[in-house]
């Protein structure tokens, strides 16, 4: 690790921290979700828009965050990520109607951006390539862990208090972090000089990032492995939440029972991955996550055409096989992303979730439309993109192996000549 005045074990930590409110934001208030749209009478569509609004705030904030976190540095973006999640966190839990409520939803998503982004950033500004692998494995293993917790927690808490005080909950933890970066954190990213932050110059060094960054080969294909796995994993959790609850009469216990389980899958995935990037390497944790994304997929594609297997044990049973490997491929896409640009580790990170939640945002969309029609369309989605990440991974892993690419490589930090 790089000296940045802070421990190793604090920097990991923090980072965990930080990537823990992707789940905290989804999988507490997800359990609660049929109380919300009884509450303030949404449809469907409007239900899956509060999911929806969120990772489009989170998609498009981050090309914001990300080019802003390289100029200005790592912790005044992440205190003003902070304190507008809190206070839209607020907004939220005190919405009268649903307009106001999706409004807030959007505003969380764009403070919870600009906490990713930096979590992701930290891994390449304080970590060489393989350590950022390790760190950035046992961040997500500590986010799985919160995930785990979430599902649970926003079950009992659906089954025993108001709606708006889940919500609350979400304002007073990021209030926390606000303070926790303001006292603890120390500045990991060295800033450029002043002259290069100009208005003009700003605008014109970060069109010509985004160039470098976007011709990238081992960054485009890591982004869609990025955007697939995570797709299916947050699609099929928003979408089962309205067709087990809402049409199967699951309660909302149970469901939060069912979240864990995902949860507790992706928690063994990351560990897993973590030892087999010690033993084997990056080829052979690609390699499973393949494997495993592929049973998902057969799974789900077998309850797409028989419908009597359209059963809430059944669906969970495929969905965990695929948190599996959802844990493998977390860790090599988002760490892989970013390990070709050192000085520009923010907006790489940030082009990187902007691609990545825009995918999740329009399949969503589409199939929020389909489950309005036919609940097998949740299945069958899940099966598609189970698909395209198996694919990636396998494209990612031949690519460890020494296939001969075409566009110039720098994961191994030698451009091929």
């Amino acid at each position: 690790m790089r000296e940045a005045g802070m421990s190793p074990r604090f920097v990991v930590a923090f980072m965990a921290l930080l990537l823990s409110f992707q789940p905290l934001s989804t999988d507490l208030y997800l359990p609660s979700l049929q109380l919300i749209s009884r509450s303030l009478d949404l449809g469907v569509v409007q239900a899956q828009g509060t999911l929806l609004g969120l990772l489009l705030g989170f998609a498009v904030s981050q090309l914001f965050w990300g080019h802003h976190s390289d100029r200005l540095g790592r912790k005044r973006v992440l205190m003003a990520g902070a304190a507008i999640y809190a206070a839209s966190a607020l907004m939220a839990a005190l919405a009268p109607t649903a307009g106001v409520i999706l409004l807030a939803r959007v505003a969380m998503g764009c403070g919870l951006a600009a906490m990713v982004v930096c979590a992701r950033a930290l891994v390449r500004d304080l970590f060489d390539v393989q350590q950022g692998q390790q760190a950035f494995a046992r961040a997500l293993t500590g986010m799985a862990v919160t995930a785990t917790l979430s599902g649970v927690v926003g079950g009992l808490l659906a089954r025993s208090v108001p709606w708006r005080l889940t919500l609350g909950l979400l304002a007073a933890i990021g209030l926390f972090v606000c303070v926790l970066t303001w006292r603890c954190f120390q500045e990991s990213h060295t800033r450029p000089p002043v002259a290069a932050q100009t208005g003009a110059g700003g605008w014109a060094e970060l069109r010509g990032a985004w160039g470098r960054i976007l011709v990238q080969r081992e960054f485009l294909l890591n982004t869609g492995l990025a955007a697939f796995t995570y797709t299916e994993a947050i699609l099929f959790i928003g979408g089962s939440s309205l067709v087990m609850v809402g049409r199967h009469g699951v309660a909302v216990e149970t469901f939060g029972y069912f979240m864990t389980g995902y949860s507790s899958c992706f928690l063994l995935g990351t560990m897993a991955c973590r030892f087999v990037l010690r033993r084997a390497g990056r080829q052979a944790a690609l390699g499973w996550g393949a494997a495993l994304s592929g049973l998902g997929m057969l799974g789900f594609a077998a309850i797409s055409v028989h419908p009597a297997w359209q059963q809430a044990h059944w669906l969970v049973a495929a969905q965990m096989a695929y948190m599996l490997g959802h844990g493998f491929n977390q860790v090599c896409s988002q760490a892989g992303a970013v390990a070709p640009f050192p000085k520009e580790a923010g907006t790489a990170a940030a082009l990187s979730g902007t691609l990545m939640i825009l995918c999740c945002v329009l399949l969503g969309q589409l199939q929020a439309l389909a489950l309005s029609r036919t609940e097998a369309a949740l299945t069958v989605f899940a099966a598609l993109n189970a698909c395209v990440a198996m694919s990636l991974s396998l494209a990612l892993r031949c690519g460890c192996a020494g296939v001969r690419r075409p566009w110039r490589c720098t994961w191994r930090g030698r451009p091929r000549r």
